[in-house]
């Protein structure tokens, strides 16, 4: 007869969790370049509406996005130091994990706040002159900005979703798979 410790499988609900929640973070922030951004330049006929659109999903990504990737990380980083004071070599990997899952956050310090700026300082301009005083020159900024935001976006979404891969492989091994 098997010993109890060895018939049971290992628990994995906070992993499963992080992983889940690094999936889904990596997911929709996926669809806002993928789904939203496209939908915005397709459809919108004044610069001034792209503007405040772009603006309105930056400011509800910056809620919950932020928020979410703290949650995943401290998830990972629980479970890494759990395993950390149970003398388990893979901790590691977890805090790894972690770790790339918050990378988003300096990503976008570094990375993406000459374009944020710039974006919302048409906005403010676009809004100060109004939508008859935008050129098709500056349409055409305007336009090129938020795909090169999309863009980079699209990078800084990749960061959870290489936090998802770690923490599924290391789901894996403690499975023995």
């Amino acid at each position: 007869m098997a010993s109890r410790l060895a018939s049971e499988a290992p628990k994995v609900g906070i992993q499963a969790t992080a992983l889940v929640a690094a999936s889904f973070l990596s997911g929709a922030m996926m669809s806002l370049s993928a789904i939203a951004i496209p939908v915005f330049l397709d459809t919108n006929t004044e610069t001034a509406h792209l503007l405040r659109q772009w603006a309105r999903l930056y400011h509800y990504g910056h809620i919950y996005m932020p928020t979410l990737a703290v949650g995943t990380t401290g998830l990972y980083a629980y479970v890494g130091l759990r395993k950390r004071a149970a003398n388990d070599k893979k901790w590691i990997r977890y805090v790894v994990a972690g770790a790339v899952t918050i990378s988003i956050v300096p990503f976008t310090w570094l990375m993406m706040a000459p374009t944020n700026d710039t974006l919302f300082e048409l906005e403010k301009l676009a809004l100060a002159n109004g939508t008859a005083s935008v050129s098709v020159l500056e349409a055409s900024i305007v336009q090129e900005q938020v795909v090169k935001w999309a863009w980079l976006h699209v990078v800084r979404a990749v960061f959870p979703l290489v936090g998802a891969i770690l923490g599924l492989v290391s789901v894996l091994q403690e499975f023995g798979v």
